[in-house]
């Protein structure tokens, strides 16, 4: 994140004096140092401002430069810009910015953080600083932009306040976020309850480009990698069949995707379920079952019981199938969507980097038909890439996963022993919310099953902290704590991945999927005997 921001050139200006200190900025910004220009920000009283440069100076705190262009000069006690009246001194539209970023970062819950401003007239040049008493020895002029970085650093004492430390906490990376250095629109389901079925997310032109091969072919396979925009496409295409008038399903593999899919894709009339509920749901409507029973043996066998007996009559069936997540299908699963699919529009999503079971395959006739492939990933920061790569031991940029180490993007606690390791996932999580993410922005995920008896998916509150499963119809509002497999198919900013402890076959796999869930931050908490295995 350190650096000049933008990377190439400034945001939109028309001020060539703006222009002037950025070249400057570009040649001279210390390595350890980081500035914004044009940081855009609005309190939460509604007062809104703009900085022209704020500089992130470590152990100091943020420096806003107000910059002036054209020709400066004082009458008469008033301050005048080529000729003209200016309504505010050069330095009090840059103090009252500074005073709104610092309120701005305390309503982020961060301490306070120190502030200076500086003024700089990069049009102007002058010997004699003005005696006006407050800007007088914190102005730079033309004369300093060959040197502006030295110049700042000697006017550094006397514009910091004395005595004010800098606080812990990734400030910086606060107004890194404040600043914005992209945005792109994607499919948050665990971040909300319901989808407005009106809202249609950005596409890149791969995507677009395979919906519309989705619209042209009866059978597609379309093979991505994690957090390339499948569930997306998928979604997206099943709405453009619905409104064609189709009858359209939708078969994912966990209940927790299915139910966050259900409420945007069942107003527009596409059904939603995992194959095995599609499954009792067809053994009920052909009133063979009236609840389903709990027993292993059922939920193992009742898509075969489905395909053999409950399979709809034609004017019910489904024209169009589309199937997320395939690679976790059962064989007993593919059975009932092949019955179901054969002749019919299916289209087919998957990722083998995904797929848990060995013993779970993509069957030979879902080839019979177009293949894509997906190889961008919108979802997952490249650093986790670069972790997942090298934890999967293919190869990986170290270049790439150190920056995100040092950044905060990826961050390991470990903890002195199986019994404190709630403790430090509850540190964890009380200093991610400092960060500024929200209870609903954070899943913990355990790399083992349900089964696991000690596992974090068995906890209902971690310290004072409630936490609810991927399922839970309150997962909108709070913390997820659940297990790797559930929240397949998902996705939240700050995933915190633990329980290595339990595991003993697959860690990789299982790391890979729990990883790739996140889309800003990952951390890693273990004992610290399993440290040097990360």
């Amino acid at each position: 994140m350190r650096g000049l921001w933008p990377k190439e050139q400034l945001r939109p200006t028309d001020s060539l004096a703006e222009q002037k200190v950025y070249a400057a900025l570009k040649k001279q910004l210390p390595k350890d140092w980081t500035a914004w220009h044009s940081l855009r920000i609005r309190t939460a009283d509604g007062l809104e401002g703009e900085g022209d440069f704020v500089l992130a100076i470590p152990h100091r705190g943020f420096l806003v430069l107000e910059v002036k262009g054209g020709h400066l000069e004082q009458r008469d006690g008033r301050w005048y810009q080529n000729g003209h009246l200016l309504p505010k001194g050069p330095r009090e539209q840059g103090l009252g910015y500074a005073r709104k970023l610092h309120t701005r970062l305390k309503e982020a819950g961060l301490l306070s953080v120190p502030f200076a401003v500086l003024s700089i007239f990069p049009d102007t040049a002058f010997s004699n600083p003005p005696n006006q008493d407050d800007i007088s020895e914190l102005l730079l002029g033309s004369q300093d932009i060959p040197w502006l970085i030295d110049s700042i650093q000697s006017k550094l004492d006397k514009a910091f306040p004395a005595g004010f430390l800098v606080p812990d906490g990734n400030w910086a990376g606060q107004l890194h976020r404040l600043w914005g250095e992209s945005w792109a629109p994607r499919l948050k389901l665990g971040h909300k309850a319901r989808i407005n079925a009106e809202e249609r997310l950005k596409l890149d032109a791969e995507q677009l480009r395979l919906i519309d091969c989705l619209l042209g072919n009866r059978r597609l396979l379309v093979e991505g990698v994690a957090g390339s925009g499948k569930t997306l496409i998928a979604r997206e295409a099943a709405l453009k069949m619905a409104q064609q008038g189709k009858r359209v399903l939708y078969l994912c593999f966990t209940d927790a995707l299915a139910e966050w899919l259900r409420p945007t894709l069942s107003n527009a009339g596409v059904d939603v379920f995992t194959v095995p509920r599609y499954a009792v749901h067809l053994l009920q409507k052909a009133n063979l079952i009236d609840s389903p029973p709990t027993t292993t043996e059922f939920w193992f066998n009742v898509s075969l019981h489905a395909a053999a007996d409950a399979l709809p009559e034609k004017e019910d069936a489904p024209e169009v199938i589309i199937l997320d997540e395939a690679q976790d299908l059962t064989e007993n699963d593919w059975v009932l969507v092949e019955a179901l699919g054969l002749d019919q529009t299916c289209w087919i999503f998957y990722d083998p980097a995904q797929a848990f079971w060995n013993d779970r395959c993509i069957p030979e006739w879902t080839a019979q038909g177009g293949r894509f492939c997906l190889t961008r990933c919108y979802r997952c920061p490249p650093a986790v890439m670069e972790y997942s790569r090298k934890i999967r031991q293919q190869p990986y940029d170290e270049e790439r996963l150190q920056k995100g180490i040092k950044d905060g993007t990826i961050g390991f606690i470990t903890s002195k022993g199986e019994t404190t390791a709630l403790k430090e996932l509850e540190k964890e999580i009380t200093r991610l919310r400092s960060e500024g993410f929200a209870p609903e922005d954070i899943a913990i995920l355990s790399l083992r099953g349900q089964t696991a008896s000690d596992g974090i998916a068995r906890v209902d509150r971690i310290g004072n902290t409630p936490v609810v499963r991927a399922d839970d119809p309150t997962m909108t509002e709070n913390i997820v704590a659940d297990t790797f497999l559930r929240f397949k198919g998902l996705e939240r900013p700050a995933i915190i991945v633990t329980d290595l402890r339990l595991v003993k076959d697959r860690k990789d796999v299982r790391m890979h999927i729990a990883l790739t869930r996140a889309t800003d931050v990952v951390r890693i908490v273990e004992v610290k005997k399993l440290r040097h295995t990360l």
